[in-house]
């Protein structure tokens, strides 16, 4: 499966090459364009879980300190919320499972364009080679992008754990770019600005800001 979606964006990389005359480096943008366009309806409803988690969670917060020695009922306090909130704690995890087929053809595809008869020889990019690695400003701009993206996806930035995760995760893919293919860097690059940029779409027009948190009734539990 994952071969056969690379051949068919391999084909696309063709056609906006081959067809429309477009350097490799700008076709590799527009198949991430592309691609992004297409998981769309995927990254929504990703998104608008986690902004429903976002704003339950000081209810989530205060039921766990309310109800922190009796786990049962703290369960089923964060249940009700959840019910009446209309937010499923797992609601981002499906959407995400079913982008990463699209993410692993394409990191095929662009790892080893040679396995589907593209040559990027010669495929200069803003003065990248995009078959050779290393290239710093690609990597700090992977970091800083990936910071950002991080920061607006946090579902609660004073968790100490979530912090830590949003510090060190871009210096991960940071370094990650920097030391894969240029090819491969310029489409996780792009990927991660379309995110930022898809996220402020869909936080903006398609989630309602007047939405009313509706509260449980916590008084009647057993501390």
């Amino acid at each position: 499966m994952i071969n056969a979606l690379s051949g068919m964006m391999a084909n696309v990389l063709k056609y906006f090459n081959h067809t429309l005359g477009v350097g490799w480096g700008l076709a590799i943008i527009l198949l991430t364009v592309l691609v992004k366009t297409i998981l769309f309806p995927f990254t929504l409803s990703q998104i608008r879980s986690m902004e429903g988690m976002k704003k339950v969670q000081p209810l989530v917060k205060e039921i766990q300190e309310k109800y922190k020695n009796n786990p049962e009922e703290q369960q089923r306090r964060m249940m009700e919320i959840y019910q009446k909130n209309k937010v499923n704690p797992l609601g981002g995890c499906l959407p995400l499972i079913l982008q990463l087929p699209f993410l692993w053809a394409l990191f095929g595809l662009l790892n080893n364009p040679g396995k589907f008869d593209i040559d990027f020889t010669n495929a200069i990019f803003l003065t990248m080679d995009l078959t050779k690695n290393k290239y710093i400003p690609l990597g700090i701009i992977s970091g800083v992008t990936s910071f950002f993206q991080q920061k607006m996806t946090a579902v609660d930035n004073n968790d100490p754990s979530q912090s830590t995760f949003m510090y060190f995760m871009p210096i991960f893919f940071g370094y990650i770019t920097y030391t894969l293919k240029a090819g491969v860097g310029l489409y996780w690059v792009a990927s991660t600005i379309l995110g930022i940029l898809q996220q402020w779409i869909i936080t903006t027009f398609f989630i309602r800001k007047d939405s009313v948190i509706t509260k449980v009734e916590t008084g009647k539990g057993k501390d």
